[in-house]
């Protein structure tokens, strides 16, 4: 996990006296920051969503960013397996290139190999395809192979390179990784692996193997695509606030999804930073999630701030005599492995 940032730089003096001004002039009329024990989970649409409930909030998160979409009769089956063609699609969405993926004519000159085949069973990818291309996610020489099932290693370098870490996956090329089966890992692919380790995106199994080709699921790549964006953000700029809710609040009229309202934190430190947050923001809470009007005083919460707008949040404690939110419930054998940030020490 990475080391969560406190509230350290000068800098912040001037965004915090402008933010409490904010604070004092919306204060009349917000509504009260008091709010039941009970949370309320934010609603899920997906029928079998309960076949992998230790992904139901990273699945939920990238459903509400567009990244993932269920399938026609209310399903996520989030134990299928994920396909190359899907991972590409997904990662080009994650990075924010939906618009410029949909833009680009449905049949670009693609030159990879198989590029007639993807022409014409892949059409509606075609634009994804070019734009992975074009953001260095894809190499025009290799061979896509589209329908063949996204493997762990092949994902940790599709996710490393859309973080834009190539270079030091390519420093780590020598790199000696632990895992009993490391020999099936391919040199090429080491650097990446190491990179997408020490990034926190995936680990290996409490039985010391890494299974570099096992597939990987639909619930899986939730929680990849969602630890990943952990680290867009914090490459946009994004910092971490580590505290204690002192008050939150949001417009006394109706309350919808893109309402914004203010939270206020104080840090270990005891620093106070009041920041702009949306009501329907989701909240990582239990491994499920939460909207931010469920938050209350006295949670313990990580905010990911930028420009100073919550853009992710987590809730680690709340008030009152709930326990801290479990990241790191024991999950089956088929679910481990996947480098959860909240507990890598497990490898689940």
């Amino acid at each position: 996990m990475k080391k969560v940032k406190h509230i350290l730089l000068s800098t912040f003096a001037v965004s915090l006296a402008l933010s409490l001004s904010v604070q004092a002039a919306s204060a009349n009329g917000a509504a009260s920051s008091a709010k039941p024990e009970v949370r309320a989970q934010a609603a899920l649409k997906f029928k079998d969503i309960n076949d992998a409930p230790w992904a139901e909030g990273n699945i939920l998160k990238m459903q509400s960013k567009h990244v993932f979409q269920g399938f026609e009769d209310g399903t996520f089956r989030p134990n299928k397996p994920v396909t190359r063609v899907e991972a590409i699609v997904m990662a080009v969405r994650l990075m924010g290139l939906d618009e410029e993926a949909k833009s680009k004519s449905a049949s670009p000159n693609l030159p990879f190999q198989d590029a007639d085949h993807l022409s014409k069973k892949y059409p509606w990818a075609a634009g994804y395809l070019a734009t992975a291309l074009e953001h260095g996610l894809l190499d025009a020489n290799e061979k896509i192979q589209p329908e063949k099932p996204a493997s762990r290693v092949w994902v940790s370098s599709l996710l490393v390179k859309s973080l834009g870490f190539e270079k030091e996956a390519s420093a780590q090329t020598a790199a000696k990784l632990s895992f009993k089966d490391s020999s099936a890992i391919p040199a090429a692919s080491v650097g990446y692996v190491k990179v997408a380790m020490e990034k926190g995106l995936i680990s290996g199994y409490p039985n010391g193997t890494f299974l570099p080709n096992k597939g990987v699921t639909r619930a899986e790549m939730a929680a990849l695509l969602d630890r990943t964006n952990e680290d867009l953000m914090e490459k946009a700029g994004a910092v971490k606030v580590n505290g204690t809710v002192k008050e939150i609040s949001f417009p006394a009229a109706s309350v919808t999804a893109d309402t914004y309202g203010e939270i206020k934190i104080e840090t270990a430190n005891q620093e106070i930073g009041t920041f702009k947050i949306e009501s329907g923001l989701l909240v990582g809470y239990h491994n499920k999630a939460i909207k931010a009007d469920q938050l209350a005083v006295n949670d313990k919460v990580v905010l990911t701030v930028l420009d100073q707008k919550v853009v992710d949040a987590r809730l680690l404690a709340s008030k009152g005599s709930e326990k801290p939110a479990a990241n790191d419930q024991p999950q089956k054998a088929e679910n481990a492995g996947n480098g959860k940030k909240s507990d890598k020490k497990t490898g689940k």
